[in-house]
């Protein structure tokens, strides 16, 4: 079978970015599992039959530097022995922008061919392949329009709209996403099929000599923190995680405790800003900007709580990155969330900062609760996994032919 795979994304904005996390974890483990036939073996309920001998891989998308090829030189000097293709065609950035809206040459007419091609984020190329399978992660931009600017609402809705007809396959990465993709393009359920992602290996628990107290230092923090994660803007509800950290600290006189907010700053940051600057605690409110993975995964490790105040998300990789480095989460009881925690008890009603600080509280106050949540947290971690994505995806592209 002959798989092609549009990784613009990847070849543009690398993996700094959740859609490019995804495909790179994907590829690694579609090209691992034909190494590992007695795995996919065991997986026999996802997977009908065993990958054959004779896949061939040809990754294609379009490219406006240089800066990520070291990513596919990577690829292909670690897995010599597979069969793998690239078609990468250099635009300009203005170009870049306009893929999917103007006119382009089919891309079997640049010299790509293959038996099925996967898009993996929203976008479909010009192609002459019907055999097409479309990851959509999310439908924020049909359900929260107000989070984003009017010019990404409308270009993402008359493009993901004409694209989820074109496809033959839909993957959706949660049930929650499945009901926005019925509900707002009428795609008959049939045709999408949920495959829920996973945290990367370096998300885990650190052993105490790999633990480095000098990320605490590098940002400022001097005592026991809760910590929340992802790109400061509207959907993921910093202002109300603010409100209820001035609760928790202003009741329950929680003096040695700080709110640290990892993430870029991303549209729309204004009112999280505004929340932060009329906080009487702003000074035990740290945000650190974008990090490291490496920084990261030490944050995870160290803190005493991770909350997760997000109105809305397709999958939402911050909770089962803290989940698998063995820390007590809660978080909104709101779209896919639900479907990552799988612990009622853990979640909150997303703009109540009065709830959200009595589990804070809850937890924070009471060691066996913290442990008993921290081993919660980590069993359900251990039922994702890439390999798995893999497998149920590997499924699909055959489903697809």
């Amino acid at each position: 079978m002959k798989i092609g795979i549009e990784v613009s994304t990847i070849l543009n904005f690398g993996t700094r970015i959740g859609s490019g996390r995804y495909i790179n974890n994907l590829i690694k483990n579609l090209l691992k599992s034909d190494d590992n036939d007695d795995k996919n073996q065991n997986q026999a309920e996802l997977v009908p039959h065993k990958p054959e001998d004779g896949n061939e891989f040809v990754f294609t998308g379009y490219r406006a530097s240089d800066e990520n090829m070291y990513i596919f030189e990577d690829l292909l000097k670690k897995y010599p022995q597979k069969n793998i293709k690239t078609s990468f065609y250099p635009v300009t950035r203005n170009q870049l922008g306009k893929i999917g809206q103007k006119k382009f040459p089919a891309i079997e007419m640049l010299g790509f061919k293959s038996d099925m091609l996967h898009c993996p984020d929203y976008i479909i190329p010009p192609t002459f392949n019907k055999n097409i399978v479309l990851t959509i992660h999310d439908m924020s931009f049909f359900r929260f329009p107000e989070f984003n600017f009017e010019w990404f609402v409308k270009k993402y809705q008359k493009m993901v709209s004409r694209n989820a007809k074109r496809a033959k396959i839909i993957i959706a990465d949660s049930e929650s996403t499945k009901k926005d993709i019925i509900e707002y393009l009428g795609t008959n359920p049939s045709r999408i099929h949920v495959v829920y992602l996973a945290s990367e290996d370096i998300f885990k628990i650190l052993e105490e000599d790999e633990t480095d107290i000098k990320v605490m230092q590098k940002y400022g923090i001097n005592c026991n923190f809760i910590l929340s994660v992802g790109t400061i803007e509207p959907r993921k509800n910093f202002k109300t995680l603010i409100l209820a950290f001035d609760l928790l600290k202003k009741k329950y006189k929680f003096r040695n405790m700080k709110l640290v907010i990892a993430g870029k700053t991303g549209w729309k940051s204004e009112e999280t800003f505004n929340s932060f600057n009329n906080s009487k605690y702003k000074e035990d409110i740290i945000f650190t900007g974008e990090i490291s993975d490496y920084d990261l995964v030490q944050l995870y490790n160290m803190a005493s709580l991770f909350v997760y105040p997000s109105i809305f998300e397709g999958f939402g990789f911050p909770v089962l990155e803290a989940m698998s480095c063995g820390l007590p989460v809660i978080a909104s009881k709101t779209s896919s969330i639900p479907e990552v925690l799988q612990h009622p008890d853990l979640l909150f009603e997303p703009f109540d900062e009065k709830e959200i600080c009595i589990k804070m509280d809850e937890i924070l106050s009471n060691d066996n609760l913290s442990s008993y949540i921290r081993k919660q947290c980590l069993v359900n971690s251990k039922k994702f996994s890439w390999e798995k994505t893999a497998a149920e995806t590997l499924a699909i592209y055959r489903h697809c032919i």
